[in-house]
């Protein structure tokens, strides 16, 4: 998925599998399924932080226990960047961080759609992220937005 509209649909296509439930929340659904796992994860004050971001620029619905591990991948991954010097940036790093990034978008629900590009946004993201370390103090979520 590249696109917001990709990301609807897909959201779309997901909810009708399940649509035997009433509650149009992704974390009442089949535990079996990737997506519908509650987010029951203890949560670091970065993700939380991050979920703030969301809901208060994006209207964030609902996110996924998948939304909690992927943040925190991307957040080890951000780590591993800042402490590397610009010449040692490892590739391969800097693109798991992007598709990272991506996939924390596939997994969450925003009340509306950014107007943002999808990809601008996940390089906003990376970008806010990795030069300000946004996510430490809710405080900094004002002052980048």
């Amino acid at each position: 998925m590249n696109t917001w509209d990709n990301i609807k649909a897909a959201q779309i296509a997901h909810d009708l599998v399940h649509r035997e439930s009433d509650n149009r929340r992704i974390t009442d659904f089949d535990p079996s399924c990737i997506y519908c796992v509650g987010n029951n994860k203890s949560r670091t004050r970065n993700y939380r932080n991050f979920l703030i971001y969301l809901t208060n620029y994006y209207q964030l619905t609902d996110v996924t226990d998948e939304t909690n591990i992927t943040f925190e991948k991307f957040s080890r991954r951000l780590e591993v960047l800042i402490q590397e010097s610009e010449e040692e940036i490892d590739r391969e790093t800097a693109k798991s961080a992007r598709k990272n990034a991506e996939e924390i978008f596939e997994t969450v629900r925003l009340g509306r759609t950014p107007k943002t590009s999808f990809n601008d946004m996940v390089s906003i993201l990376i970008g806010v992220a990795y030069r300000t370390n946004i996510f430490d103090n809710a405080s900094n979520i004002e002052v980048a937005y």
